[in-house]
């Protein structure tokens, strides 16, 4: 039993900083070619459905000793190591920014075009390099603005619930054949991350929602550009927080779905957004006023004896931090670079795609046995972000969570490049899609967890 002068006390994460966020659409131009299903019928799209967008957000303590810049991309995946370094290091020399200190983190938005400029023979292709460049150029416009217009605020919490998210590794039971499609059959984790990012007077400056799902709502027979669920969700959470940016976080979803996906129609890409949209909605309205904390105030006789509670000033955590570092990977039983080339020339369709696509990962691994991996970790008071150039499963995320239970775990998705997925040693049992394509031993996840760990509390215990 609880004494009174137990009373456990309600928080919320917070931390205080300095804040500055820009957008703007980057949508490609009409013609572009935009072919990222294997099964589609056509390479060059219609239309756009909702605009892409590019987000910046510039984070430091009160003093500037420390800076980060996150830039949030709505774009499928980045193919080359030229496709993702030609636009993230000549902003790290432009604006001197230290390694590890800008992130590009992609939504994954699989109605999102590629940028690698080795599709240039493509039809539309030749539009590829004119679009890197407007890419390149708005995202300049965009950290130059959010450095300039960087503010007290602080950063506040909520933990919320969205049913979006399914399993999708389902086994088709008259063949046991493994194919990617949802599989209500599997728990998938709901959990729900949104920040509230307000300055001193109040002011609602931007949202942050974090959630765990495949942006495919559309498959290859749609024919439009579109950011996926993730366009109508910041439609919906600006619309209700007079206009303050949103930006997503595309969180572990390596064997996570949406309800409806692989679909035609755009009202699926809409509906999935819809229910993510109002769930951080409720998250939001959740919190509490930034530096409160609520206590038990005291008794209070009526036709029950009531217990009252009160807003209390809560100081928020002002500390902040960033590692950046490697582990070394094995990598798993891949053919050659020569090898893929030679499949490359020697299929069509969606075999020739998924070869294109092996020979653009071979590449950026070399013929060494081993690659090493880098890990992006952040410190926001007792909020930890942990990035990689990776499709981590849902369970890392978990895991991290149950290892740091007095933290917040943010696990960011395709950071500063793109490698595939990461599966568990387990499920290497299973000839699943995620599997197949995976460049690194089984051992590799386990690694990588034993790094993360070790990097986490090496942040806890700075400052």
């Amino acid at each position: 039993m609880i004494e009174f002068g137990q009373i456990p006390e309600i928080r919320q994460h917070e931390f205080q900083g300095l804040f500055g966020v820009a957008v703007a659409e980057i949508n490609p131009p009409a013609g572009m070619y935009s072919r990222t299903w294997g099964y589609s019928e056509h390479d060059i799209a219609d239309g756009i459905h909702r605009p892409l967008r590019a987000s910046c957000l510039a984070i430091s303590d009160l003093s500037e000793k420390v800076n980060l810049t996150l830039l949030a991309l709505d774009l499928m995946a980045w193919l080359s190591r030229e496709d993702e370094e030609g636009i993230r290091l000549p902003l790290e020399e432009e604006f001197n920014l230290a390694p590890g200190s800008l992130i590009t983190h992609l939504s994954h938005s699989h109605g999102a075009p590629f940028t690698d400029p080795l599709l240039a023979d493509a039809p539309g292709g030749h539009l590829i390099q004119d679009y890197r460049e407007q890419i390149l150029k708005t995202c300049r416009q965009l950290l130059s603005e959010a450095l300039e217009n960087k503010r007290a605020c602080v950063l506040s919490w909520g933990i919320g619930r969205c049913g979006l998210a399914f399993n999708r590794d389902l086994t088709l039971p008259e063949t046991g054949e493994a194919v990617v499609g949802i599989n209500p059959s599997i728990p998938s984790d709901d959990t729900l991350l949104v920040g509230r990012i307000t300055e001193q007077s109040g002011v609602h400056v931007a949202s942050l929602v974090h959630y765990a799902a495949h942006p495919t709502s559309l498959g290859g027979m749609n024919r439009l550009i579109s950011p996926d669920y993730v366009g109508a969700m910041r439609e919906l959470v600006e619309r209700d927080t007079n206009g303050a940016p949103c930006i997503f976080l595309h969180g572990a979803d390596g064997e996570l779905a949406p309800r409806r996906c692989y679909e035609e129609s755009t009202e699926a890409a809409d509906q999935n957004g819809r229910e993510l949209g109002y769930a951080a909605l409720s998250t939001l309205t959740s919190l509490m006023p930034s530096g409160k904390k609520m206590v038990f105030d005291r008794k209070i006789e009526s036709g029950a004896t009531l217990g009252l509670w009160k807003y209390e000033e809560e100081l928020p955590d002002r500390r902040i931090g960033m590692i950046t570092e490697t582990v070394e990977l094995e990598l798993g039983d891949l053919p050659t670079i020569d090898a893929f080339k030679k499949l490359v020339e020697a299929k069509s369709g969606f075999e020739k795609e998924r070869a294109q696509r092996g020979l653009a990962l071979r590449e950026k691994l070399g013929e060494s046995s081993t690659y090493d991996f880098p890990i992006y970790a952040w410190k926001l008071g007792k909020t930890i972000m942990v990035g990689a150039p990776i499709e981590f499963y849902n369970e890392f995320q978990i895991f991290l969570r149950r290892q740091f239970p007095e933290n917040l775990i943010l696990v960011l998705d395709i950071c500063n490049g793109f490698l595939n997925y990461l599966p568990r040693q387990e499920e290497f049992t299973r000839n699943t899609y995620q599997v197949k394509i995976a460049l690194f031993a089984p051992e590799s996840e386990e690694k990588v967890r034993t790094k993360v760990v070790y990097l986490i509390n090496k942040l806890l215990n700075m400052n």
